[in-house]
């Protein structure tokens, strides 16, 4: 004897539906919405590969429904059917070798037009400041400098040929020096510490360094 509820069910019947009441009452997880992969830009070599896919893919799909349909017994579907289906699957096929190609033959035409660019450009570069400039500085500079050491040079032969003069006129003695005082010669000549000196403002102007004056010149400021 099947024992009832006072509502007229049964107490399975009851229990399903707190079975029921408790499996929603659990929260169900939700997938995450799947991220639609990136549309290669239109033109480029992705592109056309992208639209031969799908096109070998639509048709591979067409081909496997319709023998399925077969195998299912529809004798609706004829051998012409699957033979066209079966065509244009093939026939898809050789259009994606066909634009695998033609991708490939537009990456390298890219890819040389991007190797020429970069060439030119380098180029560009090169000749805004040419090494024919630098040879050119160079050379001048090297000018420049072999003209400093023959100006030193005349500058110091000139002061011994001047300290020779004022030392060898009697009238003229040689200017007291003390290392302790500043010296208050304008114009003479001395033997400080026993060395040769032509003073000019209190200053020893006998003699000047070459190699002093050529690192100055080569200095960068």
């Amino acid at each position: 004897m099947t024992t009832t509820s006072k509502w007229g069910g049964t107490r399975a019947a009851l229990q399903r539906a707190e079975d029921r009441q408790a499996a929603e009452a659990v929260p169900v997880a939700v997938p995450a919405p799947a991220v639609p992969a990136a549309v290669p830009e239109p033109g480029t070599p992705e592109h056309v590969e992208a639209l031969a896919d799908a096109e070998a893919a639509q048709a591979a799909r067409d081909l496997a429904e319709i023998e399925e349909r077969v195998i299912d017994g529809d004798e609706t579907v004829t051998p012409e059917h699957v033979e066209k289906a079966r065509g244009l699957a093939r026939f898809a096929g050789l259009r994606r070798e066909a634009a695998a190609r033609k991708a490939e033959a537009q990456r390298q035409r890219e890819a040389e037009e991007r190797r020429d660019a970069a060439f030119a450009e380098a180029r560009r570069l090169m000749d805004a400041a040419p090494r024919a400039a630098v040879d050119e500085k160079l050379t001048a500079a090297q000018k420049a400098v072999t003209e400093l050491r023959e100006a030193v040079h005349a500058y110091n032969r000139g002061a011994q040929a001047a300290f020779d003069v004022l030392a060898r006129t009697p009238e003229l003695p040689a200017a007291h020096y003390d290392p302790v005082m500043p010296n208050p010669v304008a114009f003479g000549y001395g033997y400080p510490l026993g060395h040769r000196a032509l003073w000019l403002d209190g200053n020893n102007v006998l003699s000047l360094d070459v190699r002093s004056f050529v690192k100055r010149a080569t200095e960068e400021r």
